[in-house]
């Protein structure tokens, strides 16, 4: 039966019907339903501004794009009312990514998710586009996911079976936003956690000899120790560790060697971690995971 619609907020999922968004459309609803929130189906019809004013023969295809998009929704949303979720669906014409954040800022949009790496819809949806720019200017965390990722293929089951999440920190405001994030996410899904700090190859954080400083470690093991106490999370968080590399391969190879369900972190928006383009870091996780990725940002919906 239909529960309710919640009134602690709702999860938007962005879909363009591609390969990539059939496989976090799992997630979206495990999600929802495990944190209790309502879910939200959107498709964008792309189209640029001022279209509604053409001609008769280009509303007509608008309107057939739009009516072929509620059928697939309507799909959609039968799945999510089957599973006891509250579920609302819209189709929406304009530039997806512009029309997605707009459904985020006036809603009560506690999470996007968003596949990557669409081959249909959209334009061929790519990183760098419409999921870049949803990454980067949501108000709200994102869940990306990719056509190749390992979990995605699990029908979402990895949510509900104890997942395990590893969490790549910098020390920044947005890493404090990610890592109380995570463990909410973990409380809900009875999740363990891997900490993560990768130190770049330069700067104060390494010795002459390319190991990690002393002071530098026990720096970020002081911040590991805070968080875990202010969040009160060391039953969930089963490992900690501070590498010294490349903070993408780090991450990604960490990721591989936890079997990691879920990669949670943090971004400045303009900024990703270490201070870096969230084309580097950030993006280069998101495009190589073989997991989901979660970004969240330090200035989010409270």
């Amino acid at each position: 039966m239909k529960r309710s619609a919640s009134s602690k907020g709702t999860v938007l999922l962005a879909t363009d019907f591609s390969t990539s968004a059939a496989r976090v459309t799992p997630h979206a609803m495990a999600l929802a339903s495990s944190l209790n929130l309502s879910l939200t189906l959107a498709h964008v019809v792309k189209a640029p501004p001022g279209s509604e004013d053409w001609s008769p023969a280009f509303r007509r295809s608008i309107d057939s794009l739009k009516t072929r998009a509620l059928l697939q929704l309507a799909r959609l949303a039968r799945l999510a009312d089957d599973k006891g979720i509250a579920v609302d669906h819209k189709v929406l014409v304009g530039i997806p990514a512009d029309s997605i954040l707009k459904v985020a800022e006036d809603a009560d949009v506690k999470l996007i998710v968003v596949g990557t790496h669409g081959r249909t819809g959209w334009n061929r949806l790519r990183l760098g586009s419409v999921a870049e720019t949803i990454v980067r200017e949501a108000p709200c965390p994102v869940l990306t996911g990719g056509a190749s990722d390992r979990t995605l293929s699990r029908a979402g089951a990895a949510w509900l079976g104890s997942p395990r999440l590893l969490v790549a920190v910098d020390f920044s405001l947005s890493s404090r936003a990610a890592f109380r994030f995570a463990v909410a996410l973990a409380r809900r899904l009875r999740a363990q956690m891997t900490l993560l700090h990768a130190a770049e190859p330069s700067g104060r954080s390494r010795s002459r000899n390319g190991h990690i400083d002393a002071s530098y470690r026990r720096k970020a093991e002081r911040w590991f120790q805070a968080a875990v106490s202010a969040g009160r999370a060391g039953h969930m968080v089963n490992e900690r560790i501070v590498i010294p590399g490349n903070p993408a391969d780090v991450i990604l190879d960490q990721a591989k060697r936890v079997r990691a369900d879920l990669i949670v972190m943090g971004s400045h928006g303009r900024r990703g971690l270490s201070l870096l383009m969230l084309g580097s870091v950030a993006r280069s996780v998101v495009r190589k995971a073989r997991s989901p990725v979660l970004v969240v940002k330090a200035r989010r919906k409270p």
